[in-house]
Order: C-alpha cells, then structure tokens, then sequence
C-alpha cells in the first residue's frame, strides 16, 4: 500500500526550524517597518494638522500638559469653527489655551460649571467649552464697544466675583489664557 507522505532526512527538521526562525523574524521586522511607516505619517498628518489649523506644534507638544487630549480637543473645535473663515482670535489656539489655563480634573476639563456639563468627561466639557467661545464670538462681533475678545470673553467664561469662586482664581483668567493663546499660536518669528 502506498502512503501519500513524505519521508524527509533528519537534518531537514533542523533546516525547516531554521526557515520557520527566518519567516517568525521577517514578520517581526515587517510588523516593525510598519509600524514605524504609520509613526511617521500620523506625525506628518500632525504637522499639516498644527499648520493648517495656525498653531505652533512645537510649542503644544512641549508645554502642554494633556497631550493625550489634543486630538480630541481639535477635532471637536473643527467641527464648530471654519478653519478657513476669519475670527477676532484663532478658535483652535484659544480652545487649547483655555484647556491649559483651566486645569481641570476629570469632568472638569474646561472648568465648565454648568449642571449639564460638570463632573462628565472630557468631550462634553470640550463642547461647553467651545460653544460658549462660538456664542461669545457672535456676541463680540455684534458690539463695538470691546476691543480685546479674550477680555471679553473673561467677563462671561470666568467672572471676577463669582458665587463659584470663592479663592477668586477668575482673576488670574484673562492673563492665563492670553499667555497660552499666545503660546500655542503660530507667528513667524
């Protein structure tokens, strides 16, 4: 009776371990090559990112403190501002200066007091956060008397005086804010 199987020679369990060594480190180094070929393009899709939404990457990947948020920061302001459309300040610059500014723990993100936004997560104080500068862009854009919208936008987000703030940090707001504005900008120098 003939059988349908092979015999092979002793070493070549020895040469297949070795082929099957090779194939296991050719995967390891395609999976590698892989994954640092799409490290490279979400870095360049960061870039063009920071660049088309006018903010000075450098300076976001090196000051600001919840890095891990930024995507979902930006995402959510480009979906309620034009990054095309002219603004009395950069929405993009102004959402993250104002992130950074508040320092908020979770649910808190944004310093957002509403009952509806606090202790919820971060999306949702993200939301508050950017339709409050939205409503308040319309606002300053239909008054004359303002010059400075970030002051303006102090005097509603954080006033000084506030039944909810009883340390009177809303003092410090305006000042914060324009220094991380400023910060996360992009100007050439």
């Amino acid at each position: 009776m003939k059988t349908n199987s092979l015999d092979y020679p002793p070493e070549a369990d020895s040469w297949m371990s070795d082929v099957q060594s090779m194939l296991e480190l050719a995967r390891v180094l395609i999976t590698d090559a892989i994954i640092e070929l799409q490290s490279r393009r979400q870095h360049q899709d960061d870039a063009l990112l920071f660049d088309r939404l006018g903010l000075n990457r450098e300076r976001i990947l090196r000051s600001f403190s919840y890095l891990e948020e930024v995507g979902i920061i930006l995402n959510l302001t480009e979906r309620s501002f034009d990054p095309f459309r002219q603004y009395p300040v950069n929405p993009f610059a102004l959402i993250l200066a104002i992130r950074e500014s508040e320092r908020g723990r979770p649910g808190l993100e944004f310093g957002v007091m509403h009952p509806e936004a606090r202790d919820t997560n971060l999306r949702t104080q993200a939301k508050w956060a950017i339709g409050t500068v939205k409503k308040n862009i319309e606002r300053f854009e239909n008054q004359s008397e303002d010059t400075d919208f970030i002051a303006f936008l102090g005097k509603r987000y954080a006033p000084v005086g506030a039944k909810n703030d009883p340390e009177g940090l809303n003092q410090n707001w305006v000042k914060n804010v324009r220094y991380w504005y400023d910060a996360f900008l992009y100007c050439e120098e």
